[in-house]
């Protein structure tokens, strides 16, 4: 999902660059590859993330979420085409922000990998200091450790 925030960027700032169609058909190939990876990886995503219970909630929010530049962009690309006399400038702000998600979300796993490694330093002290309770709602009904408490 990463390569293809990235890629998607790329490709949106070298339309200008196109001079013949060949180009702008090769390129719009990779636009639909990379679209097509976001789209299918996006309910996985999803479900990790928030779980199976807010799954759909979540996928309405993002698409939402990407209604707004969508809906907006094409009075911004019809403006940048106004003051600058072309649509140059247009698809190169429109390649920033996927390759800034992209750069961003290849930060997350970084981020995450050294939030577990502490919650796990610090699970290991906190095991040593109170004995293992079970907080009420903790575990489901009918498991065999909660009927161990009870």
């Amino acid at each position: 999902q990463v390569a293809s925030f990235v890629v998607f960027g790329i490709m949106c700032m070298m339309i200008p660059q196109c001079r013949a169609f060949e180009a702008v058909i090769v390129i719009c190939l990779f636009l639909g590859l990379c679209d097509g990876f976001f789209t299918t990886i996006m309910a996985p995503t999803a479900f990790e993330l928030v779980g199976p219970m807010q799954a759909s909630q979540a996928i309405g929010y993002l698409m939402g979420l990407m209604a707004v530049p969508m809906t907006a962009g094409t009075p911004i690309a019809g403006y940048f085409n106004d003051y600058f006399g072309n649509y140059y400038a247009a698809f190169y702000f429109a390649g920033v922000p996927p390759i800034i998600g992209g750069l961003v979300l290849s930060v997350v796993p970084l981020v995450h990998q050294r939030m577990l490694q502490k919650q796990r330093l610090d699970s290991g002290k906190d095991k040593m200091l109170t004995p293992d309770a079970v907080v009420n709602g903790e575990l489901l009904p009918g498991s065999p450790a909660s009927e161990a408490h009870m």
